[in-house]
Parts: C-alpha cells; structure tokens; sequence
C-alpha cells in the first residue's frame, strides 16, 4: 500500500469527506483536510504531503491563487485541480505553474487513482533511487567492516595456530590431555579459518540488485560447504 500522504483542499466538508474516506483511505494514503485556500496553504507547508487536491473555487483564495502562492513559497508538492467549472483559460494557466492534471467532479476512484498514479509517478521513482542508494552505500559499508575485521582475525589466528603447533612438538607423547586439548583447539582454528575464507569470498562478490532490493549471498549455506569441505 502507498506510504503517502494526500492533502485535500476543498470549502465542501461532505465532498471532502467522500473522497477522503471511500477513496483515498482505502487506497492506503493518509489524508489531510484543508477547508479553504489559505488553510490549505499552511498545512502545504508545515506538513510537506505528497501530492495536493486543490479545489478550483473555494472563499479567501481560490484555488489558482492557492497554487500561485504555493508556488511563490517554493512548495514543489505535485497539484491535481479539481473543479465542476473548467475553462481552457484556467487549466493553461495552472499548468504553467505546474499543476500536474485536473478531474472533473464528480469522478470516480478509478479516475482519481489514475492522475494520482501519474502526477506522484517521478517522485516515487526518485524516493526509489534514494532507497537504493542507501541500500547500496549500506552494503559497501559492511563489506568494508567484514575485510577490517577478517584482517584482524586472520592475524590472530596465525599466531594462534602456530603457537598451537609450537607447544604440540614440546607436548611428551604420554600426555594425552594436553594432546586432545591442543587437537580441539587446532579444530577449533580451522573452523575460524573456513569462517574467514567465506567472509573473504563475500566481499570479493558482487552483490546483484533486483527491483531495488539487494539480493545477498547465503552465507550459513556457503559456511556449510568450506567446513565439509575442510573435513572431508
């Protein structure tokens, strides 16, 4: 469902209210209402809603002195007209400041959904991009974390396994405590050794991005098959 929000500007309460909740409600938008031209305004401004429906003739301001002072304000948010009385004249206009479409009321969800569809279609695909980015920039993120800290663990694990291997050979062959100990602890080296060569082989990988979602690797399956590998 949408994760939008829709601001209705109209002087007509019961309007409003119909389109607000048997439409716009059931299509997943969340809704603000605005009673004329200039509350509409404000509540552009403060609340910042993704798309606007502006009543063409309401009090105080109508609904093209409202877009002309939305504009003025440098509010860029998507404008869909909605009027029982258009004019060629008007409609030009509004679309020099940058209404997006207009609906003749009365209209239908089907129509509403469609011109809501279109006029929101360059910002979600913009709000997809950014999402992508910071999935991406994520990734690279942990991927350069992943080869720090395997860096680290490598080198201790060098000193470890030849500290293991050091005390073995000085071990006298009748102590078979410390031999078993020494032999689960070499287990234990390799099993972290086969841990890092899947980090490894994880941050050389290219991770492949499907409708915007990152698709990552199988990282429990790939640590399965390095410790069969090195037990078998």
């Amino acid at each position: 469902m949408p994760d939008e929000t829709i601001l209705v500007v109209d002087d007509s309460f019961e309007f409003a209210r119909t389109v607000i909740n048997y439409m716009l409600i059931p299509m997943g938008y969340r809704t603000l209402h605005a009673a004329d031209g200039k509350k509409g305004l404000q509540m552009a401004i403060e609340y910042g809603p993704d798309l606007i429906l502006l009543d063409m003739n309401m009090p105080r301001m109508s609904g093209l002195e409202t877009l002309t002072a939305l504009r003025d304000a440098d509010c860029k948010v998507p404008v869909i007209f909605m009027t029982m009385h258009g004019s060629e004249i008007i409609a030009v206009n509004a679309f020099r400041l940058g209404v997006r479409d207009y609906l003749n009321k009365p209209f239908s969800a089907a129509e509403l959904q469609k011109v809501i569809d279109a006029a929101l279609q360059e910002s979600r695909l913009t709000r997809e991009k950014e999402e992508l980015a910071r999935n991406l920039l994520m990734a690279e993120t942990i991927r350069h974390t992943v080869v720090t800290l395997s860096h680290y663990i490598n080198n201790n694990l060098m000193t470890l396994t030849g500290g293991l291997e050091l005390l073995a050979s000085m071990l006298a062959p009748d102590n078979t405590t410390g031999q078993q100990i020494i032999e689960d602890s070499q287990r234990s080296t390799k099993r972290i050794g086969a841990v890092l060569r899947v980090l490894q082989r994880i941050t050389r990988a290219e991770l492949a991005t499907y409708h915007g979602q990152v698709k990552m690797i199988d990282i429990e399956q790939a640590l399965r098959d390095e410790l069969a590998a090195d037990e078998s």
